[in-house]
């Protein structure tokens, strides 16, 4: 097949983001609306797996990043995992914050008198711990126990790297590593009374990226083994097997196939001019797709239980699908506004201070 060298700037892999966002977006949007029995809906509510995309998408773009610094013996693991922590801790500190607030002011005018807050969770939330099952469930901004998941991920590749300066990561360890954590994981799961790791959330989702985040890696390994046709083949093969295993129910571990074929394909085809995905407004959508996250739960909760309150003919006031609309373009503007204002002001400010050369 040849070496196909991958761009260092993965237009498509930041495209995906967007839609992975989206789907997660529209998954907690099921909960609050009937979107009707129909394929869009099936897809919806398997959108929680938009999570373990972005685990392998991870690990995948990590690993490409810091590759050729680690082959150089001149990754500094104290400056990546500051980075890395600038990266992901303001805008999560910023909406703990944000979700403490919001919930003391629903205890004093009223709108719920049960504080529904403790010391536990706030701590748990600030030190993201909250994946490690020290909580009771999803607290605070609930998504961002992937925030924790994240971090710990971030830790370990952090510490293995030091031992591989100046050298190639033998496949066979990444693959051994793989078959372990996807073990221990799985157990982990099974332990919990759940059917496969990709369902753990504040039980142990801190298990549930590591397999993920090396499949990404290990993907990564092999990517520029492609030429562009093959590339080409393996997208449409992924979004395909992709477009039938998401309808199906409680898909999990199978989804992985088609994430791997469509993040292989992404990497390759990335600044392919007649590649859609390439166009600025994707990489855009994909640029604030983390602050789409990790707003869209406050959002949500604004519009169908706070709103209410203040209009109690809200509910019946708009169809469904202008309701989906109304959230859809509330989460864009609070994507738009906490990336600019918060997100990428903070990393850069931090990330000048604290991690420049």
């Amino acid at each position: 097949m040849g070496t196909y060298w991958l761009q260092a700037d993965l237009k498509i892999l930041t495209a995906f983001r967007f839609f992975a966002a989206l789907w997660v977006v529209l998954f907690h949007l099921g909960s609050r609306i009937e979107f009707g029995g129909n394929y869009f809906k099936s897809m919806i509510e398997n959108g929680a797996r938009g999570v373990d995309f972005f685990f392998i998408l991870s690990g995948f773009v990590i690993f490409h990043v810091y590759k050729q610094s680690i082959l150089d013996g001149v990754f500094a693991p104290r400056r990546y995992l500051i980075k890395r922590i600038n990266r992901i801790y303001p805008l999560h500190l910023m909406m703990t914050l944000t979700f403490i607030i919001l919930i003391f002011l629903r205890s004093i005018t009223g709108i719920s008198h049960d504080l529904d807050l403790t010391v536990n969770d706030v701590l748990a939330s600030t030190l993201l711990l909250h994946a490690w099952n020290v909580t009771d469930g999803l607290v605070l901004n609930g998504p961002s126990w992937t925030i924790s998941a994240e971090f710990f991920a971030y830790v370990l590749f952090g510490l293995a790297m030091m031992g591989f300066q100046n050298r190639k990561i033998p496949t066979k360890t990444i693959i051994y590593t793989l078959i372990l954590t996807f073990t221990v994981a799985h157990l982990c799961a099974i332990n919990l009374g759940k059917t496969a790791f990709m369902h753990l959330t504040s039980d142990y989702g801190c298990f549930r990226i590591i397999p993920l985040f090396i499949i990404g890696i290990l993907l990564r390994r092999y990517a520029s083994w492609l030429n562009k046709e093959v590339s080409l083949a393996f997208g449409v093969i992924g979004i395909l097997l992709f477009l039938y295993l998401s309808v199906l129910p409680d898909i999990d571990y199978m989804l992985i196939v088609p994430f791997s074929l469509m993040i292989i394909s992404g990497a390759n085809l990335s600044g392919q001019k007649w590649v859609p995905l390439n166009q600025k407004i994707f990489t855009y959508l994909g640029e604030i797709s983390y602050s789409t996250y990790m707003v869209h739960g406050l959002i949500i909760i604004i519009y169908f239980d706070l709103l209410p309150k203040i209009i109690p003919s809200l509910p019946i006031l708009f169809p469904n699908s202008v309701d989906v609309l109304i959230v859809l373009m509330g989460v864009f503007l609070g994507s738009v506004f906490s990336f600019h204002l918060i997100e990428r002001p903070a990393r850069i400010y931090l990330n000048n201070r604290f991690a420049s050369d």
